[in-house]
């Protein structure tokens, strides 16, 4: 019987049904697609990790080096399980020249360091997409994924290197996974080459580096190995990186789309939800006798309530289940950048698990609130039902607004207003889901407009200038410093230019250990960065130290740091704590020189007087310094640092933004159908009295458009002020060494053109919703 009442009811209703189980399917579908991702960018980096086995302490070295003495240290130490020293021949972008079906073309405007390599015998292996060790033959090459999407090299392409008056060409075999270094903030990648073409050119092309790998026995001691390594005074001409930082670096494009994802499914439930309660109270409204009859006649609440959930819990089965099948369908192309980046994994038992659990949870949650909802059976009496006509709304028996009394405003504005003003509760659906959508739209735009933005370079522990150079450490680090200096100083077309120095010393950790602070010192260092707490240091005896510094070593502005110098020690105050994400995220700024220390790098951070000279003035500065120093246009870094995460959460935007209009127009035609089908007697009276269908047309746009308007301007409000705290909390959670980012909102966007088409889209299809009520007459209307 249950089963009959439910198919006849949804047949009677089919737009309306047909709405809610698209609600119930998105909701269904997103949720389930966030859970899916987030577990499958776990699972799949932890698939290629099991069998790259990246190093848990790796130390990269340019120079002379001394491999015995590196290997009695890590012999002497208990922690280490396995060692090895690999070697890279780097090369610079310009040496390599991509000839395949478009013109030839070279990496020259690649700023990562491009090492040749020769494959490792157990560990740190470079994989193909299955995960399997990559052999070459003589002749063959292997590109790392990192190039490929940057630069479209296809498999057959043709490679011709050409260094130090060397020229070798190469074929391209396979596209590399690397999980060392698949992130462009890893500033290396690495390109293989067959054993026979490396041992061929050791020694001939490029400069040589070195990876100074060690595994332990519990990855979480990396750090204080890291530190007793950097105590011995071996070979560190070169960044040093632990496990957990790799694994933080390869994941952070995926952890910001699966944070878009899961917002905007927790946003679609919430519109689940409303749309739910809103059909339940439609219906019971419209069916008041109805339940006052079974009341009469012996029914229990229980009994009437399951009727009416039969309905409910069908249509979630059932939205449920699609959806899941659609999460299924659409996996793929989420997840192609983690397949293309970490390989291809099959689902795990995990991974089915989690969405298993997830649409449970749906389900329960919906379940749950369709029975709150229908709690209001148990409040109605047979007498409110069947003989006062109360039902189930508060109805107040006069309105003293005055409005009566307004001459100026015409008659379908004073109707449309009045009625707005004196039944809120019935229109809080299309307000709530206009709030909805602006948020569901404006956060992820406004994030995407963060990430491209010039200022985000902020929260990378630098400031705002035109072109940052950065001068390599090695044997040549002072000397090429100079040069650049020598360079900066003459050249007229510089506004102002600010030299950073990098140098190394210890500190006292929290359980008294001394710990190594790499220190960028300057008479500028600090300034124009994103500060959580305090200010840049001013006096000699300041520090600002970067936020995860500040976790580890659990100091706080106005706490004293004692460092431990030639001279003695010394505390420093801190002045500040600010964001970074360069060098694993731990960082600090001086004005104090530290002159008696030997510096690790330089930088220098370029303001031009004509801002539209960048891009040429860069190159010739790149052409003239040569090799062992990096020039780029500030934009260009960030964009080769970021421009996979912005390139990925721009897709995920667009598609945001349908959803988010697609949503609009669904609620909007719900919502329409169902006032409607509700307002039949007073259209009635209204047309007998006189008035057009035109009227009755401009009452519901003027109604529609002054409800859109709240939610517009509510959403503005709050994705002012919750947009930031929602974004900071997954930073936050994330530990990636900002904690704090200001969104960088386009007012035109914000303020022009997403309200204007969130309002045009309600207000078209009001109108085309109303024009199919136009050939209903009065009586049929009295009839309904």
């Amino acid at each position: 019987m249950q089963w009959s009442m439910v198919v006849n009811d949804c047949k009677r209703n089919r737009s309306i049904t047909l709405a809610l189980l698209l609600f119930m399917v998105f909701a269904e579908a997103l949720a389930v697609l966030s859970a899916l991702m987030g577990v499958q960018t776990y699972t799949s980096i932890s698939a290629l990790y099991k069998v790259a086995q990246p190093p848990h302490f790796v130390q990269m070295h340019k120079g002379p080096i001394d491999e015995l003495q590196i290997s009695k240290f890590f012999a002497e130490h208990e922690m280490v399980t396995y060692s090895q020293i690999s070697t890279m021949l780097d090369v610079y972008g310009e040496s390599i020249t991509v000839i395949g079906s478009k013109a030839p073309y070279d990496l020259s405007g690649c700023r990562l360091d491009i090492g040749l390599v020769k494959q490792n015998p157990d560990k740190d292996l470079l994989l193909n997409s299955s995960h399997e060790k990559v052999v070459l033959q003589e002749g063959e090459i292997g590109i790392p994924t990192l190039l490929q999407k940057m630069y479209g090299v296809e498999i057959g392409d043709r490679i011709v290197l050409s260094s130090n008056g060397i020229q070798k060409e190469f074929v391209v075999k396979e596209c590399i996974l690397d999980a060392m270094m698949n992130s462009p903030m890893a500033s290396s990648t690495r390109i293989l080459l067959s054993d026979r073409d490396f041992d061929g050119l050791e020694g001939r092309v490029g400069e040589k580096e070195y990876l100074i790998e060690a595994y332990l026995t519990n990855p979480k001691d990396a750090n204080a190995f890291k530190t007793a390594y950097e105590d011995a005074s071996l070979a560190q001409n070169g960044q040093a990186v632990t496990y957990a930082i790799l694994f933080i670096l390869s994941a952070l494009t995926d952890i910001v789309t699966v944070f878009v994802l899961l917002l905007v499914s927790l946003l679609l439930v919430v519109v689940s939800f409303i749309c739910v309660k809103f059909t339940i109270m439609a219906a019971l409204e419209e069916e008041v006798k109805e339940i006052g009859t079974m009341k009469a006649i012996g029914l229990t609440f229980v009994d009437i309530r399951g009727l009416y959930l039969a309905k409910y819990r069908t249509l979630a089965v059932a939205g449920i289940v699609a959806g899941y099948l659609v999460a299924l369908c659409t996996i793929g192309a989420v997840t192609s950048h983690i397949s293309s980046t970490f390989g291809a994994t099959r689902f795990s038992f995990l991974t089915v698990l989690v969405s298993l659990a997830v649409s449970c949870l749906v389900f329960l949650l919906l379940d749950s609130y369709c029975k709150k909802t229908l709690r209001k059976i148990q409040k109605l009496t047979v007498v409110d039902a069947l003989v006062s006509g109360k039902g189930f709304g508060k109805r107040k028996a006069s309105s003293k607004d005055g409005l009566h009394r307004v001459r100026r405003l015409p008659v379908n504005a004073l109707l449309a207003v009045r009625e707005v003003l004196h039944a809120i509760p019935d229109w809080t659906i299309v307000f709530t889901v206009v709030v909805i959508a602006f948020l569901m739209i404006m956060i992820p735009v406004n994030l995407l407009n963060t990430f491209e933005a010039p200022e985000f370079i902020t929260y990378m522990g630098s400031s705002l200038e035109d072109i940052l150079i950065e001068v390599e450490n090695g044997e040549q680090l002072e000397t090429n410093a100079a040069k650049v200096n020598q360079v900066l100083a003459t050249d007229g077309s510089i506004a102002a230019y600010n030299r950073y120095r990098t140098v190394r010393v210890k500190t006292s950790g929290v359980k008294g250990t001394l710990i190594n602070l790499d220190i960028d010192t300057g008479k500028m260092a600090g300034k124009g960065l994103q500060y959580l707490d305090g200010r840049a240091p001013e006096g000699q005896h300041e520090l600002a130290i970067s936020y995860l510094n500040a976790n580890a070593l659990e100091k706080g502005v106005g706490e004293t740091l004692v460092l431990s110098l030639a001279a003695g020690r010394e505390e420093y105050l801190v002045s500040g704590i600010y964001q970074d994400v360069t060098s694993g995220g731990y960082t600090a700024k001086a004005i104090h020189d530290f002159a008696d220390l030997e510096a690790k790098k330089y930088s220098f951070s370029v303001i031009l007087k004509d801002s539209h000279e960048v891009e040429s003035k860069a190159s010739a500065w790149a052409t003239l310094l040569g090799a062992g120093i990096t020039v780029d246009p500030m934009e260009r870094f960030i964009d080769q640092t970021l421009g996979g995460v912005a390139k990925q959460l721009r897709a995920m935007v667009i598609a945001v933004v349908m959803l988010g209009a697609s949503l609009v127009v669904l609620i909007t035609v719900l919502f329409l159908k169902l006032r409607l089908a509700k307002d039949g007697a007073e259209i009635a009276i209204l047309k007998a009295i006189g008035f057009s269908h035109q009227d009755i047309l401009w009452q519901y746009l003027l109604k529609m458009g002054l409800v859109s308007l709240g939610g517009v301007l509510t959403g503005m409000v709050l994705t002012a002020f919750l947009g930031e705290r929602l974004v900071n909390g997954a930073l936050a959670m994330a530990d990636l060494g900002v904690r704090k980012v200001h969104l960088i909102t386009d007012p035109l966007v914000a303020y022009g053109v997403c309200p204007l088409v969130l309002l045009a889209l309600i207000l078209l299809v009001t109108s085309i919703v109303l024009r199919t009520s136009k050939n209903k007459n009065i009586i049929s209307l009295v009839r309904e």
